[in-house]
């Protein structure tokens, strides 16, 4: 399979921009639209975020990791 040329690519950049471009404005006209009711609706569809796992919820590691990162090698 041949790589593309680089006009190839740079029209399929345009394409794709313009296409992101457009969907950014269908999103923006259709949360205008959008009611109240809808809106909670749809936030209500997500359903509740699950709790992070974490060992200890009092510990963050961060003591740990400046361990690591600090580490000197012993001569």
């Amino acid at each position: 399979m041949a790589m593309a040329s680089i006009p190839d690519k740079k029209r399929w950049l345009a394409d794709y921009r313009a296409t992101t471009e457009e969907l950014e404005r269908i999103a923006a006209r259709e949360l205008a639209a959008m009611t109240d009711e809808e809106a909670l609706r749809r936030i209500h569809l997500l359903g509740p975020c699950p709790t992070p796992w974490r060992e200890r919820p009092d510990w963050s590691g961060l003591v740990e990791q400046q361990a690591f990162f600090h580490r000197r090698k012993k001569p």
